[in-house]
């Protein structure tokens, strides 16, 4: 089983736990696991064309990835907002 990480800010403000157990070989199997449970993470992470929202990354075992990125048995999936004010990618790979 995999675990999806959402950032406190996205769990405090959709009412959700911080960390969840999801399964599925993709990260879009993975996101369509975690929606079954909690349906209004989907307007915060995906469009209306079921794409990643252009200020949401998805990193899968601190590699950067996308919806069809595959994801191993116990992966840990982490999804970050854009923050304003950019840093390096080698500031953000030590926030993951």
């Amino acid at each position: 089983m995999s675990t999806i990480r959402l950032p406190r800010l996205l769990a405090e403000t959709t009412n959700a736990n911080v960390s969840h157990n999801v399964t599925g070989g993709t990260v879009a199997e993975a996101f369509d696991d975690l929606f079954s449970g909690l349906p209004g993470l989907r307007n915060h992470l995906l469009d209306e064309t079921g794409a990643l929202r252009p200020h949401v990354s998805v990193f899968v075992d601190g590699h950067q990835a996308d919806l069809v990125s595959e994801v191993g048995g116990e992966a840990d999936i982490r999804i970050l907002h854009a923050v304003s004010g950019g840093r390096s990618d080698s500031a953000l790979s030590r926030l993951i």
